[in-house]
C-alpha cells in the first residue's frame, strides 16, 4: 500500500500529546551543547553550532511527519475502509546550555522565556498536525466503494488533503507570529518534502 509523508521542517520544540488513538508517535530529540557565561557569548554559540536548515543556523530545529497507510477489509462484495495506519514523527535539535548556572539570573530567566516560548509555538505546531491527522483518521473510517484498489486511492486522496491543510494551518500560523519571532524566536520556514 502507499504511504504518503509529510516533513514540516520549522524550528521545533514539539510533543504530540496522547489524543491520537490510532497513531504511532516517535519523537527523538537530539541536544547540542553550548556554553557561555552571557546571553551574547551564547547567541554566538548557537549561531555557530545551530541547526543549518537550507544555509541558515537556527537555534532549534524540528522536522515533522506524518505517514499514513491506507486499511481496507471486504464485506459482501463491498469495500469498507478501516481506520489507516498513521504515524506521527518528530525529530527534534535543540541547544543545551551547560553553563546556565554560571549565568546571572536575569540571563537565566531570558533563557528560560526562551525555552518556553519555542515549547508553546512547536506544541501549537504538534496540535495542527495531530488535530489533521486525527480528522483524516476520522474520515477515512466512514469510505466505502466497489473495489479496495479505488477504496485506497480516495483514502489516499483524503490523506494528501488532510497533509495540505496542516501545511497551510502551520504557514497560516508561522505569518501570524511572524515565524515565532513575535514569541521572541528566530525560525526556519515551512518546507514540503
Amino acid at each position: 500500500m502507499n504511504s504518503r509523508i509529510l516533513a514540516l521542517l520549522v524550528s521545533s520544540f514539539l510533543i504530540f500529546s496522547s489524543n491520537a488513538n490510532a497513531a504511532l508517535i516517535n519523537n527523538n530529540i537530539q541536544y547540542y551543547e553550548v556554553e557561555a557565561e552571557d546571553l551574547r557569548g551564547l547567541r554566538q554559540q548557537i549561531q555557530s553550532k545551530g541547526p543549518l536548515v537550507a544555509g541558515n543556523r537556527y537555534p532549534i530545529h524540528g522536522e515533522y511527519h506524518f505517514k499514513w497507510k491506507p486499511k481496507t477489509r471486504e464485506v459482501n462484495q463491498q469495500c469498507q475502509a478501516l481506520a489507516p495506519e498513521l504515524q506521527l514523527q518528530a525529530r527534534l535539535k535543540m541547544p543545551r546550555w551547560i553553563s546556565q548556572s554560571q549565568a546571572d539570573f536575569g540571563s537565566q530567566q531570558q533563557w528560560l522565556n526562551f525555552i518556553g516560548a519555542a515549547q508553546q509555538y512547536h506544541q501549537q505546531i504538534s496540535n495542527i498536525v495531530e488535530n489533521n491527522a486525527q480528522r483524516f483518521s476520522d474520515q477515512a473510517k466512514s469510505l466505502n466503494a466497489d473495489n479496495c484498489e479505488q477504496l485506497a486511492a480516495l483514502i489516499d486522496a483524503k490523506g494528501r488533503a488532510a497533509l495540505a491543510s496542516a501545511n497551510q494551518q502551520v504557514r497560516n500560523y508561522q505569518r501570524k507570529t511572524q515565524s515565532g519571532r513575535s514569541l521572541g524566536l528566530s525560525l526556519s520556514t515551512l518546507y514540503n518534502q
